[in-house]
Formats: structure tokens, sequence, C-alpha cells
């Protein structure tokens, strides 16, 4: 069953709870203090899109960012989701799918060669559901931790 939902833009009142819904994610408590500057930084870079899903009751149940940037390789625009959550008990309701839809309705006016994501490997559910809506495992991806 879909749950009713509304999908608008982060606002600088969301921040507590897009910090649950991370910390939920990652299962770890994040420093509020780095966060708070991030956060903010979402807000205001060029090329972000930053949008939450809400419930009936106006409780933010997941959210989405997604960053474009111009890349000589693809010659031109490519957007990466970043974060993608839906709190686990609505999850399998379509939530991810309106968010990535509602990302794909803000790019249609541009010139956009692909939207992009990485999980991690661990996450197979998740895996599953970006085939599922439109994503081809295409890259491998390299890390180097500092």
């Amino acid at each position: 069953m879909k749950a009713v939902v509304n999908i608008r833009k982060v606002i600088e009142t969301d921040e507590n709870a897009i910090r649950n819904l991370l910390d939920e994610l990652e299962n770890r408590i994040s420093d509020p203090t780095v966060f708070h500057r991030i956060f903010n930084h979402y807000l205001i870079r060029e090329n972000e899109l930053f949008f939450a899903a809400e419930n009936e009751q106006k409780e933010i149940i997941g959210f989405i960012t997604c960053l474009g940037q111009l890349l000589l390789h693809h010659e031109g625009l490519v957007y990466e989701i970043e974060e993608l959550i839906v709190t686990q008990t609505y999850q399998g309701k379509g939530i991810g799918q309106l968010l990535i839809n509602q990302i794909r309705e803000e790019l249609k006016p541009y010139d956009v060669k692909s939207i992009e994501v990485t999980s991690n490997k661990r996450r197979t559910q998740a895996h599953e559901f970006y085939k599922a809506v439109g994503f081809k495992n295409s890259h491998e991806k390299f890390t180097c931790y500092f």
C-alpha cells in the first residue's frame, strides 16, 4: 500500500529530522556541529536539489540530495544522488520512487546527461531498488580514505 506523502524542498527547520534520518541510515550519531555546517551548505550551494518526503502529520519520513556538476568526460551536466533515505517503517511504499521522480522532474528542463548514484556494497536491498527505478550498474567505484 502506498503512503500519502508530500514532496517538498528542504528548509532550515528540517535540520533535526534530516539528521535523525541520516543517523538511521548510517547507524550512528552525527556530530551536531559538523552536521549543521554541512546541512546549511547544502541549502545554498549551486546545483543542489534537496527534497523531503513528509507524511500526513507533516513528519519527515525521507529525503534526497542530488548535486550537479559539469564533467569533461560526459561533456555536460551530470547529477549524483548523494543521499536517499526513507525511514524503515515507510520503506516499500513508493516514497523512494517519488523522491527520485521529483529529481527527474526538476531536471527535465536542463540538458542533463545522467543521474548517478553510489551505494555501499552491503546495501543490497538499495541496489535492487535502484535497478527497479531505472538505474543501471555501469561503474565500479574506488575510494581512498584519509
